[in-house]
């Protein structure tokens, strides 16, 4: 399927013992996140595309708010036609 600028990717249905055998070496750092992963019910989603510095994270309405009331998390609420580049970054 096509996703973000048409780029193609590959869905897998998989638990996380299996996603995470997928990847080593990824440039996020340890662990090797897949770039976008659900669960069954789509209840939430998270996107963390290889060469971007953010994770994307869509949920409910209380998950949101729970994130973004989190300091550590760091969020900020971003509507769907609004581009997800944290302020303090530049597009090349």
């Amino acid at each position: 399927m096509s996703l973000y600028m048409d780029w193609p990717y590959l869905l897998v249905e998989a638990g996380p013992e299996q996603a995470l055998t997928w990847r080593t070496g990824h440039m996020r750092g340890e662990g090797a996140l897949p770039d976008l992963f659900f669960p069954a019910d789509h209840s939430w989603l998270v996107s963390a595309l290889w060469d971007d510095a953010w994770t994307d994270i869509g949920g409910a309405a209380g998950l949101i708010r729970a994130l973004e009331s989190n300091p550590l998390v760091n969020a900020r609420r971003v509507g769907p036609d609004e581009d997800a580049l944290p302020p303090e970054l530049t597009r090349d």
